[in-house]
């Protein structure tokens, strides 16, 4: 009888410990187990990669405006921030430079530029990338190069971000 009752003891004890000891054995990074190894990785910071927000810093050129290259769909475009504009603004140019090409009959939206009242195409960008600093699902408006001409860093990718302020001169964007 006490050695029935030893076993149910030395049972219930296993049985109790095993789920902590399971998990550790399963958080452990083995070369047998390439997705324990994978996780564990992927959860640390690569060397030298910061650990904090990412954060640009543009500073204001001699006119006054802030200026950024910047890359659309992982393709070079330059761009002038701008504030008061609803959405990011690409001159047709730099639409096809970034891979977008509008038909004519996509010009159904009429849009208020410096220059007057014109059509432009509307299209979602897959990223603006500006330096560090990358957003995601951007609404933007094509405009024809002869309305525009700059392109237009505007609200739909300011929006995106962290925060983003104006401070003696310098433009800081941190995602």
């Amino acid at each position: 009888m006490r050695s029935l009752l030893a076993v149910c003891l030395l049972i219930a004890a296993v049985a109790v410990a095993m789920p902590a000891l399971f998990k550790n054995y399963m958080a452990q990074p083995r070369a047998g187990n390439a997705i324990a190894s994978a996780e564990a990785v992927a959860d640390e910071p690569a060397e030298g990669e910061p650990t904090g927000p990412r954060q640009v810093e543009i500073k204001a050129e001699r006119d006054g405006h802030f200026y950024v290259d910047a890359e659309i769909n992982m393709r070079p475009v330059r761009l002038m921030v701008d504030t008061g504009a609803t959405v990011v603004a690409l001159r047709m140019s730099d639409a096809q430079a970034a891979g977008l090409r509008p038909r004519q009959a996509d010009f159904i939206n009429p849009v208020q530029t410096a220059n007057g009242t014109t059509m432009a195409a509307e299209t979602m960008l897959d990223s603006v990338v500006v330096e560090d600093v990358e957003v995601h699902d951007i609404r933007a408006l094509i405009i024809p190069d002869d309305q525009l001409s700059i392109s237009l860093l505007g609200g739909s990718f300011l929006n995106g971000l962290e925060r983003f302020e104006v401070a003696d001169g310098t433009l800081i964007f941190e995602n």
